[in-house]
């Protein structure tokens, strides 16, 4: 990992070399005044009403101190700017579709999917719902943020520079569409949708597929057979180009950890609360943390750079923690076009004309005009790729339907009254609003009530169950409105005192509300549940919890896998392995050869296992899932046969072995042949990358913070990884933050989050936080007695 002031000079020497930095041997010099101040006073500032503090510990982490809870926003949004600020103009760049302005013509199709969706004027939309006294916190901080760029001095951060643009004045739309983005995200099953679709058309069965997306507990048995006539209507070229067309943002990540234990449980008599998300890695991360006061005021816990609003952490009175539900509220619906005029679409009751609009682009000087339709479903999102537009042969679209694309949406009004709850009621009510993720939201108060609600629109179909893109024309599968918000899985106080979830199944009130075909395996709950039982339920026994790598997945997949392997006896190296492996306890530790070897194993089984079958669709299919291999190994059902060889029939005892020799060869190429240097750690690393400066060669590694780590993808400590052929288990999707809430005393809770809390690798602040990140050493959000670094703002 690169230090802080090596990082600086490599951003230093890279824009030396490629001439932005004008000024020569000096560029550091200058580009180092992009590092706000931390101390003295802004004067003049618009949208104050009395002076605000802005407060540093040695790490840079923030403490604000207001008059005002309006105030205090204000001063949010300059704090952010000062350490996020190329973080936020990326983040609205992508939501409003404007990226191509800055990257040119390669982001275009990005662009033009994301106007299609019209988020940024869906968060325009959000805002104009919002009650008065939202809308004055997101007003001061959007003053905030507007205060910072009309009075900073000095160049902008690096990235600026490389893009080659400049802020505009920061606007409520740009704060609010982060969440249409990572509704978006947090739900994602419609790019699932367009690879089941793609799978038929290599000719695979439903029944085939059923099996790759096994749910882990029960049986597909009792599914109906699937409406395909949509399918059928579509070509393979269209699916592929569609997929390519979504962008990386949007991709589904979806996985986190949270449990409560109440006052029985926990040795101070009041609730635990533990929680800790699971994204994507980048730089910089995703999360700030902070603590905010003013007269009856106080948010304390993760912010999100951009956003005005506390999204996880407590208020002195409650604290909560998200998990993703995994639910199906996403279905892509194919539209025929009217044969008779091209500008409309069928309907049950005729023909309809598309809702239309003209979206412009700016890209290299030039202005590119795109028409944007829509259906009674949703935009029409094919219309983004022109190889997957509709053609005169098919005569059809496909128009998302998601909740998260509805004007309606109150998700950033529950986010602001979740922020205000002052008890588990309260926490109830503000959820209510709550409509796009739909999101698993563990809480408890400091009177000693803990609770989970899934809250979020849950869509109702007339019939199917959103498997496959389903037909819009008939009728047959539309959205008939979405489920009562007390028919959603609820607990409040439960008998056995512990709450629990890491993306397993839930069920809601009503028995036959149907949420999702599956979830995430139940590894993570099930080892959460047992250190819980008997276990240290301390704050540091939480945390200890939370580092925890023991592989259930491992212990299942193990006893079906080792017995396939010859074993001769001897000192070679699969002999070695297969013997490490046999006594293995499952612990996916960084300083460990068993993880890497089972790793691997279970990456080219998959590989030899599906291959055959999905060829370049193996790549969208992307992990091992647990429910699907032990059912393989269990039942032998066919897919270990090998279909590209005619004259012979694999058994899984033939793919199993093979995948091994697999295994073993890809790390004797990537580790060499002394199995007793192999670990864990070395090939597993959390990768941090920015999104700028790892498009830059050499540079951009240089520049990316990696971390031995831990864990696997079914471990509490979540380590999910994947990467290019010659670095495959990158730790790429994880717990960025972590954090305990001690409801006996919430100053007591403990906060943690990866990197630092600037985003400029020129600032001494960019890393200040990351030793504690690895250790799982949380700091305590209190507001300082002597700041190492005071700003005050002065209206």
């Amino acid at each position: 990992m690169a230090s802080s002031l090596t990082r600086r000079l490599l951003v230093g020497t890279v824009l030396v070399f490629i001439g932005i930095n004008f000024i020569g041997a000096l560029g550091l010099f200058w580009l180092q005044g992009s590092v706000p101040e931390t101390d003295g006073e802004i004067v003049g500032l618009s949208g104050l009403s009395a002076p605000a503090l802005i407060e540093r510990d040695d790490a840079g982490t923030v403490t604000i101190r207001a008059a005002t809870p309006q105030d205090a926003s204000f001063a949010l949004g300059y704090a952010h700017a000062q350490d996020r600020l190329w973080q936020m103009e990326l983040m609205r760049r992508i939501g409003a579709g404007r990226l191509s302005e800055a990257v040119g013509e390669g982001g275009l199709s990005y662009d033009k999917l994301l106007r299609t969706l019209g988020l940024h004027r869906l968060a325009a939309a959000s805002y104009e719902r919002m009650s008065p006294q939202a809308k004055s916190h997101v007003d001061s901080y959007v003053a905030g943020v507007n205060g910072y760029l009309e009075t900073r001095s000095g160049p902008l951060p690096p990235e600026f520079l490389l893009a080659g643009v400049e802020p505009e004045p920061w606007t409520a739309a740009d704060s609010l569409v982060w969440g249409r983005l990572m509704s978006l995200q947090l739900a994602g099953n419609w790019f699932s949708e367009i690879t089941r679709a793609r799978m038929l058309k290599t000719g695979l069965t439903p029944e085939r597929i059923n099996l790759l997306y096994a749910p882990f507990e029960g049986s597909d048995g009792s599914l109906t057979a699937p409406d395909l006539s949509a399918v059928d209507r579509l070509d393979d070229t269209r699916l592929a180009a569609l997929a390519a067309a979504l962008p990386d943002v949007l991709r589904p990540r979806r996985a986190s950890n949270a449990w409560a234990v109440t006052g029985l449980q926990s040795p101070s008599g009041k609730p635990i609360l533990a929680g800790d998300p699971h994204l994507e890695f980048q730089s910089p991360n995703l999360w700030w943390l902070a603590r905010i006061e003013a007269p009856g005021y106080l948010r304390v816990g993760a912010f999100v750079p951009g956003v005005p609003f506390l999204v996880i952490g407590h208020n002195g009175a409650v604290a909560w923690s998200f998990t993703t539900t995994h639910s199906d509220t996403q279905d892509l619906f194919v539209e025929r076009l009217d044969p008779a005029d091209p500008g409309r679409y069928l309907t049950p009751g005729g023909t309809e004309p598309f809702e239309t609009r003209v979206e412009r682009f700016e890209v290299s000087g030039e202005t590119i005009e795109h028409m944007v339709r829509s259906t009674r479903h949703g935009p029409v999102v094919s219309d983004a790729m022109e190889s997957a537009a509709a053609t005169a042969e098919d005569g059809t679209v496909l128009a998302l339907a998601s909740p998260s694309l509805a004007a309606d949406d109150d998700t950033a009004q529950a986010l602001f009254d979740l922020g205000g709850a002052l008890d588990s009621d309260g926490v109830v009510a503000a959820l209510r609003l709550f409509h796009s993720p739909q999101q698993n939201v563990t809480f408890a108060d400091t009177t000693g009530h803990i609770g989970m609600i899934s809250a979020g629109r849950l869509p109702l179909r007339r019939s199917g169950d959103g498997f496959y893109p389903s037909p819009g024309w008939t009728g047959t599968h539309d959205w008939t409105g979405w489920a009562p918000f007390e028919s959603l899985p609820q607990i409040l106080d439960p008998p056995g005192n512990t709450l629990i979830n890491a993306n397993e199944r839930v069920a809601g009130a009503d028995p036959d509300l149907f949420i999702a075909r599956h979830f995430d395996a139940p590894y993570r709950a099930r080892r959460i549940a047992e250190r819980l039982k008997d276990g240290d339920r301390t704050l540091a026994g939480m945390a200890a919890l939370q580092m925890d790598t023991v592989s259930l997945f491992a212990r299942d997949m193990l006893p079906l896998m080792l017995p396939h392997l010859p074993r001769a006896g001897g000192k070679g190296l699969q002999t070695q392995a297969a013997d490490m492996l046999a006594a293995w306890d499952g612990t996916m530790a960084a300083d460990r050869a068993e993880p890497l070897i089972f790793a691997a194993w279970t990456r080219a089984l998959t590989r030899r296992l599906f291959a055959d079958e999905l060829g370049a669709l193996l790549g969208d299919y992307r992990r091992a899932r647990a429910a699907t291999l032990l059912r393989i190994l269990r039942e032998d059902d066919g897919f270990c046969d090998d279909t590209r060889t005619a004259e012979t029939r694999e058994s899984c005892a033939d793919i199993v072995a093979g995948a091994y020799e697999d295994a073993l060869a890809l790390l004797a190429r990537l580790h060499g042949n002394k199995i007793d240097t192999w670990r864990w750690g070395d090939a597993h690393q959390a990768w941090f990358r920015n999104h700028v400066w790892s498009r830059i060669p050499v540079i951009g590694t240089s520049l990316t913070t990696r971390t031995p780590s831990g864990g696997g993808d079914y471990t509490v400590s979540r380590g999910t990884f994947g990467g290019p052929a010659d670095d495959p288990f990158r730790h790429r999707h994880g717990p960025g933050l972590r954090i305990i809430y001690d409801l006996a005393n919430l100053d007591n809770s403990r906060f943690v989050a990866a990197l630092g809390p600037s985003g400029n690798l020129l600032s001494p602040l960019s890393l200040t936080w990351h030793d504690g990140w690895v250790g799982n050493a949380g700091i305590r959000l209190v507001a300082p007695e002597e700041p190492s670094h005071e700003l005050t703002l002065s209206p």
